[in-house]
């Protein structure tokens, strides 16, 4: 945030997109918590087949990711944004019926495939829109706000999904996520307009097209930094639930309890901590906030209960407070305007991915180390670790690429 200046100017569309993401965040974290316990438990299938289905979830995800940014450089972002979050909550009610009615593991796979990549389709549109919209020094402030929305979402969907899982089957969860995906997606059909921009010519799209990416130094740096990262990410919708309940021997209801606290941390401290970090490198800032997640999944290692959990996610959520506007950011700032879409799309298979192979790797650490909590969130502690490693080496290499631009813009001068 700038001089401390207020969230007053910002374009009403990104006020419209944060009330989209409270809508569909509330109804996708009252179903998502509780998945990997539910797949476990009701349907009979082990942590590390639960994996395999997140695992798989993220290839679709990567397809996702690529066409949501592919088609918001090339049809614009609002046209992506309604028919994704719609489709997806068509998809939701089929999840609703396959739950209910056939309790069949490969059709509820399939769905949750598709709602993976419609999912993913959604997010590169939306974040080029916020990039589109929003001057360079106040992204930070305008991806802030959008987080917020996200958590204020995840703080009553768990609190809503707390309450409702004691009455109903887990399957009637899947009825509500339908509802906000299709409410998300009429309010942006009727309500937000695409911006003015630079747009790629509607030509053919090839795979060739995304190889320059890789030769973009700097940003396949910080995606690679990212995926460990993303894997640690992972541990939150999956082996950190399922170990609170059966091993810490917390209830359900206690872990809906746990995941509002981090919503509720990210409503008060996020704009405080956007404003700290704003001016500072942003490799390092990432570097920092990896390293919080290392401390806070490694002292789940410990014995302690719920409130050793309490203190898991406090430090946890301090690190998603720093890493995810952050991220967001940088991608922003590395990409050109009438690329935004492809890279921010890029961006996400590496972060979606590293998220959905996190319960795999989770679920394989958890199947032979649970009963040795130290080495099984000890090893995921290490996995974040590279990632603080990644976005030092990040920093570095930007300080030398600025200082030769310096260095030659003086030469010239």
């Amino acid at each position: 945030m700038r001089n401390g200046r207020s969230l007053n100017g910002l374009d009403r569309r990104v006020w419209i997109l944060t009330a989209g993401r409270v809508i569909s965040a509330t109804g996708f974290s009252i179903v998502m918590p509780f998945l990997a316990i539910h797949l476990n438990s009701d349907l009979g299938i082990s942590m590390s087949e639960v994996g395999l289905v997140y695992l798989f979830m993220a290839v679709a995800g990567a397809f996702g990711q690529i066409m949501g940014g592919e088609a918001a450089d090339r049809l614009g972002r609002r046209p992506v944004m309604w028919v994704s979050m719609a489709s997806r909550g068509l998809v939701f009610l089929a999840l609703f019926a396959a739950m209910t009615l056939v309790r069949d593991i490969w059709a509820i796979s399939a769905l949750l495939l598709v709602s993976s990549l419609l999912g993913s389709m959604f997010d590169p549109a939306s974040n080029a829109m916020v990039a589109d919209l929003v001057e360079t020094g106040r992204r930070m402030e305008a991806y802030s706000l959008l987080r917020v929305g996200q958590n204020i979402g995840w703080t009553l969907g768990p609190l809503i999904s707390g309450v409702m899982i004691v009455f109903l089957p887990f399957s009637y969860l899947f009825a509500v996520a339908a509802i906000t995906c299709l409410s998300v997606g009429a309010v942006i059909f009727f309500k937000v307009a695409d911006p003015a921009r630079s747009v790629v010519p509607h030509v053919k799209f090839h795979p060739r097209d995304l190889l320059h990416i890789m030769r973009d130094r700097l940003f396949m740096v910080f995606c690679l930094a990212s995926l460990p990262l993303g894997i640690v990410l992972g541990q939150m919708s999956s082996t950190f639930s399922v170990f609170a309940v059966q091993d810490a021997g917390i209830t359900e209801a206690q872990v809906g309890y746990l995941y509002a606290l981090n919503g509720v941390m990210v409503v008060a401290l996020q704009f405080p901590m956007a404003r700290m970090i704003s001016r500072r490198p942003m490799p390092y800032v990432l570097a920092l906030g990896s390293l919080l997640y290392a401390g806070g999944y490694l002292i789940v290692g410990f014995p302690g209960g719920l409130w050793l959990l309490v203190a898991s996610m406090v430090i946890t959520t301090l690190g998603e407070n720093v890493t995810s506007p952050s991220s967001n950011s940088l991608v922003a700032t590395l990409s050109p305007e009438n690329e935004r879409g492809r890279y921010m799309g890029a961006f996400g298979i590496f972060s979606s991915f590293g998220w959905s192979l996190g319960p795999v790797v989770g679920g394989v650490l958890y199947d032979g180390l649970h009963t040795a909590p130290l080495y099984l969130w000890g090893s995921v502690a290490m996995i974040s670790m590279l990632s603080v490693a990644g976005f030092i080496y990040l920093g570095r290499l930007s300080a030398a690429r600025e200082g030769r631009t310096s260095s030659t813009e003086m030469a010239k001068g």
